[in-house]
């Protein structure tokens, strides 16, 4: 009989990062971003995550970051085990940002049960927009995208250091974009895209 503690399960944590259409990108991209780990690991990365922060009791946010900084973070997952697994939409407009987060959840949450995740955790941004997110996963297990087992809750980053690496893959991602590739690619072995229209 085996051990339940033992057992292998699959987590993800998400986060995203957003360009609106302009100049520097035309079109603009919405990028929704998950880090898949073995839930048992979790703990240690906690642990190694909060080694490259600055301060005890700090956070790594990627945009605060300096380049050198991005470096050793990006250096520092790509050692991770696990998968980035990124839905990326486009066109993204200043009123549409709803819209496109909607259509790169649907098919990151697809994604995310085809490998077999069955518990996520989104950033939490306040009560209204998450519960928009709450209603759009009943939505995507009505259309069978999802299956009914499939779970979603949401955490802060200052509470929950894994959701520090979903917010480095989608603004290295996002860095790419607009013209600096380095960190995208020291995370290019570990991270898959995929690509979504906004309709």
């Amino acid at each position: 009989m085996s051990d339940p503690a033992h057992e292998f399960t699959l987590s993800a944590w998400v986060d995203e990062s957003v360009i609106i259409d302009g100049l520097r990108c035309p079109g603009g991209t919405y990028t929704l971003a998950a880090a898949v780990v073995e839930t048992a690991s979790a703990t240690r990365m906690r642990e190694s995550l909060r080694d490259l922060t600055l301060a005890k009791g700090g956070r790594l946010h990627w945009v605060d970051e300096s380049a050198k900084r991005r470096d050793r973070i990006a250096a520092a997952i790509a050692d991770f085990d696990l998968a980035a697994i990124v839905a990326t939409g486009s066109p993204v407009h200043r009123s549409k940002q709803e819209r496109a987060r909607r259509c790169c959840m649907e098919r990151l949450f697809y994604e995310l049960a085809l490998i077999g995740v069955d518990e996520v955790c989104l950033e939490s941004r306040t009560s209204t927009p998450d519960g928009r997110d709450l209603r759009l996963v009943d939505s995507a297990r009505d259309k069978g995208l999802i299956p009914h087992g499939f779970r979603v809750g949401f955490a802060r980053p200052r509470d929950e250091p894994m959701l520090w690496i979903p917010d480095a893959a989608a603004g290295a991602l996002t860095a790419a974009r607009l013209g600096e590739p380095r960190w995208l690619l020291a995370m290019s072995e570990i991270l898959t895209e995929h690509e979504v229209v906004v309709r």
